[in-house]
């Protein structure tokens, strides 16, 4: 059986940006009393612990929406398996909660940027860029490290920006990820083949640039392959779901806001964990723990054999956690 190093939380699915491939504007919202509590995750990690778990990522929606975030990480931080706990976020009302979120242990940020033009990026989001880039400065403040920028690449849209983000990372001491739009949430968020942009593309236009990127590494980086930019002394990630998949090993899983094991994004299939994590023992949660780790092999199995399909992913990312 698989171990499980990396978990994937999502505390909402509640955004306060409308991006186009993420949240639809016919989108509803689970009711509150759905919603797992931080006690509840808090169970669910710890007991997972036991099958290798040593990393946590906050998610949402926006997790930044939930009231008194710092609480669930004060929680996670108590556990001693766990060395690594991070947040994605938007980033529009980072400055007013990553003192107290660094305070309660937060150890790393991923923040998404998809355009540095003001007007382009309130196109896609309806956010204002300006707030985004002051909750990066607060955060380097804190002694966030590393910062990492989420931007995920559209044709025709903002994959001129590729060589501005690389300026951009160096300039502000973050690593830039760029990312493949992925067709999640199927038809709802009208994704089409020709709005991707295969990253190899955008490597390629940074070398022409800066000279031959160099292999890095870096804390937490899941599944971009991650480059160094010699000449300005700063990193560059890729993710390419579409392109060039990474599933092999993966040992990642995903908890949406609701309590659902979301075992891949390429696929539906979910396992509600929440009547086991409110109501049962803690044997039948290790015994349901063991279950959700054969699924996770057999979906391995099932994407790589299936040439990596994305199959019927029809809930938005929102509703799963980015």
């Amino acid at each position: 059986m698989n171990e499980i190093s990396y978990l994937r939380v999502s505390v909402t699915d509640k955004c306060n940006l409308k991006c186009f491939y993420c949240r639809p504007d016919n989108s509803e919202f689970v009711p509150h009393e759905e919603i797992l509590r931080y006690e509840e995750i808090a169970r669910l990690v710890r007991a997972m612990t036991k099958y290798g778990l040593k990393k946590v990522r906050i998610t949402g929606g926006e997790p930044l929406v939930r009231p008194q975030l710092e609480e669930l990480v004060k929680m996670l931080k108590e556990i001693p398996q766990i060395t690594d706990i991070s947040l994605t976020t938007n980033g529009i009302t980072l400055s007013k909660h990553a003192e107290k979120l660094r305070k309660a242990g937060l150890d790393r940020l991923n923040i998404s940027i998809d355009s540095l033009k003001p007007e382009l990026f309130y196109q896609i989001t309806k956010g204002r860029l300006e707030d985004v880039l002051e909750g990066i400065r607060i955060s380097k403040e804190l002694g966030y490290d590393p910062i990492k920028v989420n931007a995920v690449i559209v044709r025709g849209l903002n994959e001129e920006e590729a060589l501005d983000f690389v300026e951009f990372g160096a300039e502000y001491g973050v690593e830039v990820r760029f990312i493949e739009m992925m067709p999640v949430g199927g038809e709802l968020i009208n994704w089409s083949e020709d709005k991707v942009q295969p990253l190899e593309q955008i490597k390629t236009k940074i070398e022409q640039k800066y000279g031959k990127l160099l292999p890095a590494i870096s804390i937490g980086s899941g599944a971009a392959r991650v480059y160094k930019v010699p000449k300005l002394g700063t990193k560059v990630g890729f993710i390419t779901p579409i392109s060039n998949p990474f599933c092999d090993g993966c040992s990642k899983l995903r908890l949406t806001a609701e309590g659902h094991i979301k075992l891949c994004l390429r696929t539906d299939e979910e396992i509600d964990a929440k009547p086991v994590i409110r109501n049962g023992t803690d044997e039948d949660l290790d015994r349901f723990i063991q279950k959700v780790l054969l699924e996770k092999e057999i979906s391995n199995q099932k994407i790589v054999s299936s040439g990596y399909a994305f199959s019927d992913c029809r809930r938005i990312m929102t509703s799963i956690g980015g």
